[in-house]
């Protein structure tokens, strides 16, 4: 990237704590628009989120990550493996929850990471409860973690 991040434009879109895309104060429905929107979306080192155009890259503004976990499902692989399938609220495909990266944030708010690693992932209060199905505390009291197939992932 040429530009630094002081000489990028602001894109004129916010993404709030919900997910939801707002360009210029009005809500950004149609789902073709929000799904390129997150295929040129990319992240700088210090936390900004960058969205590339015909124009240029420039500065979104996001109240706390553009990703947010809608949905929780447990499955079974063609294996018999245990899995977690979690659904990111404005993108149409599924992720498998790598449970190695959850965390909990300020005010207790439960993230991952999606998109191989590459973004932070806020859950919604629904995924967060549908998710509290397999969370258990661990045997001194003072820790949760997930148990898939065997292991036991802690939630950092």
């Amino acid at each position: 990237m040429n530009n630094s991040i002081g000489e990028l434009k602001p894109c004129g879109i916010q993404v709030d704590e919900n997910g939801d895309w707002f360009h210029n104060g009005n809500r950004i429905f149609r789902p073709q628009i929000l799904e390129t929107f997150y295929e040129k979306l990319d992240q700088t080192p210090t936390g900004e989120f960058i969205l590339t155009d015909f124009r240029g890259p420039c500065l979104l503004d996001v109240a706390d990550t553009p990703f947010v976990v809608s949905r929780v499902d447990l499955e079974h692989d063609e294996s018999g493996r245990e899995r977690i399938i979690i659904r990111l609220k404005n993108i149409s495909r599924s992720e498998v929850l790598d449970p190695d990266t959850l965390a909990t944030g300020r005010d207790n708010i439960l993230y991952c990471r999606v998109s191989a690693g590459r973004f932070l992932a806020r859950f919604s209060r629904p995924a967060y409860y549908q998710l509290a199905e397999f969370v258990r505390e661990n045997d001194i009291g003072q820790g949760f973690y997930i148990e898939l197939n065997g292991n036991r992932h802690p939630i950092a």
